[in-house]
């Protein structure tokens, strides 16, 4: 199977010499990581939602004025495991200079098996799936979307049956059965898509999409 090639990487076009595609990559990067680096910052660091926002707001200002996210490189591990890194010393040497060397920097979370680095990871996927879910839905034909998101995004403790969603759309049993396999298999193309852009190499590719999806590439 052959990766989607209609996104490039936005890491590699942080390095671009055209100023647009730089800042396109640089909206897409900020997207992807503003809720996992709240999330992160309120569990790791005890912030509140506002200090959270604010920190996060802050890291981001110090990527484009040194240049951070541009001077990544593959052999220092995922990017995502990169950017983490960089958000823990920023944090650190925001406390260091307000001189705040008194301030608990032990793990704060709910259970020993959900550390803040899960949660950053997990964030991190919520939040590509839901960049996915907004490239389907200005992209695909609205019903077609809309069994979709009723069958597979539905909150609820119990989904509709096949037969439900056909009674409610004025369609056949068959009909939902193509559209959910054919909005599946598009689900899966924006997600690599987005995915491509979040990464550098084809080899942390592939093995982020082995890690997401449980897919080879």
């Amino acid at each position: 199977m052959a990766f989607p090639n209609t996104r490039h990487s936005a890491i590699l076009g942080l390095h671009d010499e055209d100023a647009d595609v730089r800042r396109q990559s640089l909206d897409a990067l900020v997207c992807a990581y503003w809720e996992p680096m709240r999330t992160y910052l309120r569990l790791r660091w005890r912030e509140s939602e506002e200090n959270a926002a604010d920190l996060a707001q802050a890291f981001f200002s110090k990527c484009i004025e040194s240049a951070i996210f541009a001077r990544y490189e593959k052999s220092k591990g995922t990017f995502r495991t990169y950017i983490r890194t960089c958000l823990d010393n920023f944090v650190l040497n925001n406390r260091k200079k307000a001189h705040a060397s008194a301030a608990p920097l032990e793990v704060d979370v709910a259970s020993a098996d959900d550390s803040p680095e899960d949660v950053f990871d997990r964030e991190w996927v919520r939040s590509l799936f839901s960049l996915a879910i907004d490239d389907l839905r200005v992209s695909q034909d609205a019903v077609r979307f809309r069994v979709f998101e009723r069958y597979n995004l539905n909150d609820s403790d119990t989904r509709p049956s096949y037969n439900e969603l056909a009674a409610e759309f004025g369609v056949t049993t068959v009909s939902i059965t193509n559209y959910l396999a054919a909005m599946r298999r598009e689900f899966r193309k924006v997600v690599l898509s987005r995915l491509r852009a979040l990464t550098r190499s084809e080899r942390e590719f592939r093995s982020e999409a082995r890690a997401i999806l449980g897919i080879e590439i």
